[in-house]
């Protein structure tokens, strides 16, 4: 059965944000679009939850403030997961990577794959890293990105 998601599934590694692109509308702006337009508003809101739960908390009580500040121990663990996506997502996106639909989904997502729970995805980069898929567009830039060795053409 051909392996080719059409929506690709972006996630945070906490599962706590995630960001589905579409596989035939994906070009260069797409990934700054996704940072800027999204996950930095996510950010935002989250740390803004974590502001409003650190206001008064110092006031309450008893197991009324022990829940709380479990409830802020677990807001800062959100607020730094969507943080990392974010920033996980930026440095990909400073790449400028040139999505080639004739290379296929495995090798276009693969650039992406601490941000995909997709283990295809991570298979197919240890392949680029491994010097394969010389021939795409995709292992191209990322040799001249400095992110894979030289790849031959088999």
């Amino acid at each position: 059965r051909r392996k080719a998601p059409v929506y690709w599934l972006l996630q945070s590694a906490e599962r706590h944000y995630a960001i589905w692109l579409y596989y035939h509308r994906l070009d260069t702006s797409m990934l700054y679009a996704a940072g800027r337009g999204y996950a930095d508003a996510k950010v935002e809101l989250e740390q803004g939850r974590l502001e409003t739960l650190q206001q008064g908390a110092d006031t309450l009580e008893g197991s009324a403030r022990r829940r709380r500040y479990r409830e802020i121990e677990r807001q800062k663990g959100v607020v730094q997961d969507v943080r990392a996506f974010r920033n996980e997502l930026d440095e990909i996106a400073l790449l400028d990577l040139a999505f080639d639909l004739n290379d296929g989904v495995l090798l276009n997502i693969a650039p992406l794959h601490e941000l995909v729970p997709w283990r295809y995805a991570d298979r197919t980069w240890k392949r680029f890293q491994e010097g394969r898929y010389g021939w795409s567009s995709m292992a191209k830039q990322l040799r001249k990105a400095g992110l894979v060795e030289g790849a031959s053409e088999g």
